[in-house]
């Protein structure tokens, strides 16, 4: 899944250091910021006024902020009590749910880092991961592009209207509906080879699997396509909306068998040419795709 690490406000009192920081962190990097507490922003502009920052700097921050906020920061809604930035965010109940913590001056717990030493292999290696095949576990890999977008959008040829699909769908659902994201919308290529049966047996199944998602206001709807249109994504199945995407080795499936959900599968961020490359293909280009048929979930 996504690391996150919180950065203190007056860790990047300067333009410099700033950018310098927030440039190590994407949605494609597997690295993202905590809007930790919910005011961040504000509390990065006033380290800055404080410490003096000229004018047309302060601009420049007050711009790269607004435009992270889309591609890098995540809200969190962890506890913000009385005291410090230090002292709430060096809290057990904060500093678990966080992968480091970028911190001025001197480090006082494992998992804080100087900002002005911290040692590149910090960030590296943060978009590949591995992760347990179980429907729970595919899903909290997934949470942090889920809740990115209020449109998310999935093509695994072997999606099928079974319960060992459907339960990991379910899944990242919960994790959605647990970071208060769920998704308005949710659309879903598939291939039609794979399950050649009519769509109105289809159609039932999928309705009795998630009728409980569909009550609750998410739109489903399944593209299954000819075959051809999915022979270049055989081997990778991906999650992915406007902002990030990830790639899931083995599909969007929990084996059946209890055993087989202890292993493990590779799960990867996407870089954005690739997001935008899948978006204009099965989005904006969906007119000129194969479909097969369309089965609309509402």
């Amino acid at each position: 899944m996504h690391a996150i690490f919180a950065i203190e406000p007056e860790a990047i009192n300067t333009w410099p250091i700033f950018r310098y920081a927030v440039e190590k962190f994407g949605y494609s990097k597997g690295l993202l910021i905590a809007r930790y507490p919910g005011k961040w922003e504000k509390m990065v502009i006033e380290a800055c006024q404080r410490n003096g920052v000229p004018d047309v700097d302060m601009m420049r921050v007050v711009e790269k902020l607004q435009a992270i906020k889309s591609d890098r920061l995540v809200k969190m809604g962890l506890p913000y009590r009385d005291g410090g930035w230090r002292e709430n965010v060096g809290a057990e109940d904060v500093l678990n749910n966080l992968s480091a913590v970028l911190v001025h001056g001197r480090v006082e717990l494992n998992k804080f880092h100087c900002i002005d030493d911290a040692h590149e292999n910090l960030f590296d290696n943060r978009r590949d991961f591995r992760v347990k095949r179980s429907a729970e576990a595919l899903a909290e890999a997934a949470k942090h592009v889920l809740v990115a977008s209020n449109s998310v959008v999935l093509v695994d040829g072997y999606f099928q209207s079974k319960r060992r699909c459907t339960k990991v769908l379910c899944a990242m659902f919960a994790a959605s509906q647990q970071a208060e994201a769920l998704p308005n919308q949710v659309i879903i290529f598939s291939d039609h080879s794979n399950d050649p049966r009519s769509w109105d047996v289809v159609r039932q199944e999928y309705k009795a699997l998630l009728g409980e998602w569909i009550q609750r206001g998410i739109d489903i709807t399944i593209f299954r396509l000819a075959r051809e249109q999915l022979d270049l994504d055989i081997h990778a199945r991906y999650l992915f909306n406007q902002k990030a995407g990830l790639r899931f080795d083995r599909g969007f499936v929990e084996p059946e068998d209890h055993g087989q959900r202890e292993h493990e599968t590779d799960v990867s961020c996407i870089d954005s040419t690739l997001v935008n490359g899948l978006y204009a293909r099965f989005i904006d280009g969906r007119e000129s795709l194969s479909v097969v048929d369309e089965i609309v979930l509402e």
